[in-house]
């Protein structure tokens, strides 16, 4: 006979089995026993002891069965025998077990291994009875309702009518009527898949004396009378707080609650055009918005200096100078003010048509420039676009109590459950809390009816199912937020004793057959075709105003539009403006191409590059002499009423270089010649000379003095003939 392996050997436990209290039993041999649970196998008290032995086969029932008509379970006929966890543990290898037959305070351990068996057998035989396991040992229990709310906890009269609350509390702790509800149906039903091990559940009110104790919270009172052995366990919406951790042990929670704020329905924003003008706004911050602007801006100002600089440099390779004057001539400050305008509107077509212009001629300053500006206008407008649906169909909705960090900043008056109270304080010891005196969540809504709150902190799981609590929430027009609070498990307070035995059969209930507390209300608002009084969550009242599948309206669009109307209306009148000084033969800048493009195509068309009428133009010089011809054609458009340039930059070209287009009347020898004679210039060359102008941004200048040239030419012929 084996007494174990070395390090790990078998010990006697005689003496322990011996003192175990109201187990004693007498054997089916007549020996003095013990049972290994209550009211199950009757063992002798050298069970497991001191050596290697097939202790089951020995005593266990379902291992003594005729071997020729019954299955002996092969877990039988293993041995195993009681160790020391000491001494197995730090001078052998062997694999030892806790036995749950006992209390925990013997610290009983078993083993297999030490004995060359193995545990397979037992712990598949441990599988296999899973649902027929006893961990209760069938034995009835007593549970306290705390409260009575319809239709999870609830008395139901004779006659089928179902009890209202009221002052009078006869019913309530009157046990001949039978308390139902959700919670009563969950654990009927946990009671019926252990087969037989929890024998039945008895329901009762909670003890006056406890009530007396706990005023304010009927729930604390029920966990004081499990504490107090009046009842094996409590059952409702009981949420684990530390002062009730402190009386007595929970279950496996059934649920987490959340407390959340509880506020005013919130009303709908007065001035609608207003809050779509600032949903279109709100994808960026304002702060963002002032950045994208600025870069807008810098964009453009940057755009400016580098195509000025551009220009110039062309100017100066096809000798282009100005008159040279004693001091020299600035651009006029309204030309670069529309310049720099023009360029902001140019940026700002990019920035909202999110892309840029593609120009191949542009210098490489401009160029990086412009790739810097596209990757911002990239990122900015498909960020702009993913946000902007959800934005425009949000609802109309406002409230000033969106945070808790809102609340707690505005020094808002909250009520709190006082069942709560120190762990609300502990999470936010800076909110102005108020915790009143009265029953339960009852209390809470009594405060803010008074004027002591403006909003309210409250479980969810411990009051939506209520029907008279939530009906008085409709009546006082108060909604459940998404904003959190705390969360506390919701389980049941049951007796140490039973605390694991009770918590598995609610585990296996939920895993194994789908029994949780979220189905059992599924089952009795579709059976009883329950419906709130008036929407509650704040959500829901949301999402009645917009869903995920919300159309963009004409509302939602009022910013844009209007945008698109406002710059129809500037641009009619700048247009209009434009007409009017055309036909009174006055020059206008609003109507001429502002740009800063210089290698744009030549147009075949004239007209194209200035919108003043070619026509009206030798207008302008009718009152010039002959020297004047000279030193208008010499420096194109020196005299007109154009922009006025000058080269800040030192000259490239020395001064007896010759403008392309530097031609006189008296060159072409007009006088005492004939009209054929006059216009020696070729049509090509003239052609050439004006596109090589085109490209140095000098249009303009250029087509003033080719009119004025011509129109000089046909005076003097028609005076010579």
């Amino acid at each position: 006979m084996s007494s174990g392996n070395e390090g790990c050997n078998c010990i006697d436990q005689n003496s322990v089995l011996a003192s175990l209290e109201k187990r004693d039993c007498t054997t089916s041999t007549g020996q003095p026993g013990v049972y290994l649970r209550p009211f199950s196998s009757c063992v002798s008290y050298d069970y497991g002891s001191s050596a290697c032995l097939q202790h089951d086969l020995l005593h266990d029932p379902l291992c003594q069965g005729d071997l020729s008509t019954t299955t002996v379970p092969p877990y039988c006929f293993q041995s195993w025998c009681y160790v020391n966890s000491t001494s197995c543990k730090k001078n052998s290898e062997e694999e030892i077990f806790k036995s749950e037959y006992f209390p925990p305070q013997y610290n009983i351990f078993w083993s297999y291994s030490t004995c060359n068996s193995t545990d397979h057998f037992w712990q598949q035989h441990l599988e296999s009875s899973a649902n027929s396991v006893s961990v209760i040992s069938g034995t009835d229990l007593a549970a306290i309702i705390p409260d009575y709310r319809y239709p999870t906890m609830n008395k139901q009269l004779p006659g089928g009518a179902v009890w209202e609350r009221t002052e009078d509390n006869t019913y309530y702790f009157d046990d001949t009527i039978p308390f139902g509800g959700i919670y009563i149906d969950y654990i009927k039903e946990i009671v019926k898949i252990s087969n037989g091990d929890i024998q039945n559940v008895t329901f009762t009110h909670t003890s006056k004396g406890s009530l007396k104790r706990y005023p304010a919270s009927s729930f604390t009172a029920a966990v004081r009378d499990v504490e107090n052995d009046l009842a094996d366990m409590a059952v409702g919406p009981f949420w684990i707080t530390r002062q009730r951790l402190k009386m007595t042990t929970f279950t496996v929670p059934l649920v987490y609650d959340k407390t959340v704020l509880v506020i005013p329905k919130p009303e709908r924003k007065q001035n609608v055009l207003a809050y779509e003008v600032e949903k279109v706004m709100e994808p960026f911050t304002y702060g963002f918005w002032a950045v994208a602007a600025a870069i807008v801006v810098v964009a453009s100002l940057l755009s400016v200096w580098f195509s000025d600089r551009e220009m110039l440099a062309t100017r100066n390779r096809y000798d282009l100078q100005l008159n040279q004057t004693k001091r020299p001539q600035k651009r006029r400050k309204f030309a670069y003010f529309r310049l720099i305008v023009d360029a902001i509107l140019e940026k700002g077509m990019f920035f909202f048509s999110a892309g840029i212009e593609q120009d191949t001629g542009a210098s490489l300053p401009h160029k990086v420039l412009m790739f810097g500006f596209g990757f911002f206008i990239l990122i900015a407008a498909s960020a702009y676009v993913a946000n902007l649906a959800a934005f425009l169909t949000r609802s109309g909705l406002k409230t000033d109590y969106g945070s808790m960090k809102a609340v707690i900043t505005g020094n808002v008056a909250i009520c709190g459950h006082p069942a709560l109270k120190d762990e609300i304080l502990m999470k936010w010891p800076n909110g102005n809390w108020i915790f009143p005196d009265g029953f339960e969540s009852y209390a809470v809504l009594a405060a803010y009816a008074a004027g002591e709150c403006q909003v309210l902190a409250i479980g969810i799981e411990d009051t939506i199912m209520d029907a008279n609590f939530i009906s008085r929430v409709c009546d006082l027009g108060l909604v459940y937020t998404d904003v959190l609070v705390t969360e506390n498990p919701i389980a049941f307070p049951v007796r140490p004793q039973l605390a694991s035995a009770f918590s598995y059969w609610m585990y296996l209930g939920e895993k194994s057959y789908g029994i949780d507390l979220k189905s059992k209300k599924k089952e009795f608002i579709a059976e009883n075709d329950i419906k709130a009084k008036c929407e509650v969550e704040l959500s829901n009242v949301i999402m009645e105003e917009v869903d995920d599948f919300a159309r963009v309206s004409t509302s939602n669009m009022f910013l844009p539009i209007m945008t698109f109307v406002i710059c129809a209306l500037i641009a009619v009148v700048l247009q209009v403006i434009h007409e009017m000084k055309r036909k009174k033969g006055q020059a206008t800048s609003f109507g001429r191409k502002s740009t800063l493009e210089i290698f744009e195509p030549l147009s075949t068309n004239v007209e194209d590059y200035d919108s003043t009428p070619r026509a009206q133009l030798p207008m302008q010089r009718r009152q010039m002499g002959n020297s004047d011809v000279d030193r208008g054609c010499n420096v194109p458009g020196a005299n007109t009423s154009g922009d006025e340039f000058h080269d800040n930059v030192a000259p490239q070209s020395s001064p007896a270089s010759k403008s392309i287009f530097k031609v006189s009347i008296d060159d072409v020898g007009m006088a005492n010649e004939d009209a054929d004679t006059a216009v020696k210039v070729e049509d090509n060359d003239i052609s050439h000379r004006i596109e090589e102008l085109v490209e140095s941004g000098v249009i303009e200048e250029v087509l003033d003095c080719f009119d004025f040239f011509q129109e000089t030419m046909m005076k003097k012929l028609k005076k010579d003939q």
